[in-house]
């Protein structure tokens, strides 16, 4: 996350990436993880950050309670 952050100088990123470097545990930066999306769309847009998040997120695998991971979008349909 700091290595994606880091790259960008402005302000609001900067404070994302303090939050990040003082995650106490992997849940906190799991929960992190929106926030860095958000500071990262508003530089590249929401395209980019997504590609950018899908690596991060693979990051986690393995490390979280299964209730914890991405949850797969799905249509209510009647």
């Amino acid at each position: 996350m700091l290595s994606v952050l880091q790259a960008h100088g402005e302000h609001s990123v900067q404070r994302v990436a303090q939050r990040v470097r003082f995650a106490s545990d992997v849940e906190a930066l799991w929960y992190l993880r929106q926030d860095v999306m958000v500071a990262l769309s508003a530089i590249d847009g929401e395209a980019a950050a997504r590609r950018q998040m899908k690596a991060i997120n693979s990051m986690f695998k393995g490390g979280l309670p299964g209730s914890m991971g991405p949850r797969a979008h799905q249509r209510f349909t009647h």
